[in-house]
C-alpha cells in the first residue's frame, strides 16, 4: 500500500466553520491520531528492513532542523498569547520552558538538535547546496500555518496530533540511532532528552483536548489544525522518502 493510500485511509473528516454540529470532541483526535502508527510510513519501513543508513538519518534530521526548529518556540508562544483560555497557556508553557531548555541555556533543544546534525554531517547526501533540504522547507512553511490561521484554536489542534506525531517518530528515530555505535552521548543528547519529552508531550495532548470546548468554532479550528498538522508531518516523510529513493538511484548509476 502507497504511502498516500495509508494516509487517506486514516483521515478523519475535516471540519470547517459551516459544519460544527455534532462534531466529535477534541479527545477524539487523540484517539484516533493514537492508533496510526508513523513506523508504518515507507520511509522508516525502509530503514527497520536495511542495515543502518546513516545517510537517511541525516537527512532526516537536517530537514527536521530546517522545518521546525527555527520557529517551534514562536509557535508555542503564539499559542499561549492568542488563546484566552490559561489553562491551556499554562500546558503549552510547560513546554515552550522545556524547548528553552528549562532555563539552562547550554540545553535549548535547538541548540542541542545543532550538534546532532552536525554529528552526523560526514555522512551528509552529496550535492549541492540546499539539494536535500526540500522537504524541510515544505515543513517550515506547512507545520507553521495553523498557528498564523485566523482561528487560535488551529494552533492548539496542531499542538495535539503534532506531539503524538513526534513522540511515535522520535521511538522510530531512536531505535535506528541504537543500531549504530558510531554517535557519542553527547552528539545524542537532543534525541535521549526527547525520547523522554515527547511522551510526557504526547500525554499533554490529551489533557488539551479536554480543555477544548465540546461544540463551536473553537472545536472546528481544533479539528482542522489536528488534521493539517498530521497530514504536513505524513507529508513531509512522504518527501523525505522520495529524497531518499532518488539519491539511491543516483548513487547505482554513478
Amino acid at each position: 500500500m502507497s504511502s498516500s493510500a495509508v494516509h487517506q485511509n486514516h483521515e478523519p473528516p475535516l471540519p470547517d466553520e459551516n459544519h460544527v454540529v455534532g462534531l466529535p470532541s477534541a479527545t477524539e483526535i487523540v484517539e484516533r491520531y493514537e492508533r496510526l502508527e508513523v513506523e508504518e510510513h515507507p520511509f522508516f519501513v525502509d530503514l527497520i528492513a536495511r542495515p543502518v543508513d546513516m545517510g537517511a538519518l541525516w537527512l532526516l534530521m537536517a530537514n527536521l532542523r530546517a522545518g521546525i526548529s527555527r520557529d517551534f518556540v514562536v509557535w508555542l508562544a503564539l499559542t499561549i498569547a492568542r488563546v484566552e483560555d490559561r489553562r491551556i497557556g499554562s500546558l503549552v508553557a510547560k513546554q515552550l520552558h522545556d524547548e528553552l531548555g528549562s532555563g539552562d541555556a547550554r540545553r535549548i533543544h535547538s541548540l542541542l538538535l545543532d550538534k546532532f546534525v552536525t554529528a552526523l554531517e560526514p555522512w551528509q547526501l552529496e550535492g549541492r547546496p540546499g539539494q536535500w533540504l526540500h522537504a524541510g522547507e515544505r515543513l517550515l512553511e506547512e507545520a507553521g500555518a495553523p498557528f498564523h490561521a485566523e482561528h487560535p484554536y488551529e494552533g492548539v489542534g496542531a499542538l495535539i496530533t503534532g506531539e503524538i506525531f513526534a513522540n511515535k517518530m522520535d521511538r522510530c528515530l531512536g531505535d535506528q540511532v541504537r543500531r549504530q555505535s558510531q554517535l557519542s552521548d553527547e552528539a545524542l543528547t537532543w534525541l535521549t532528552i526527547h525520547e523522554t519529552l515527547e511522551a510526557h508531550h504526547a500525554d499533554d495532548s490529551g489533557a488539551l483536548a479536554l480543555l477544548v470546548p465540546t461544540a463551536g468554532p473553537a472545536l472546528a479550528a481544533t479539528w482542522r489544525g489536528a488534521e493539517a498538522q498530521w497530514a504536513c508531518l505524513w507529508n513531509f516523510l512522504d518527501r523525505l522518502q522520495r529524497a531518499r529513493l532518488e539519491q539511491l538511484s543516483v548513487g547505482k548509476s554513478s
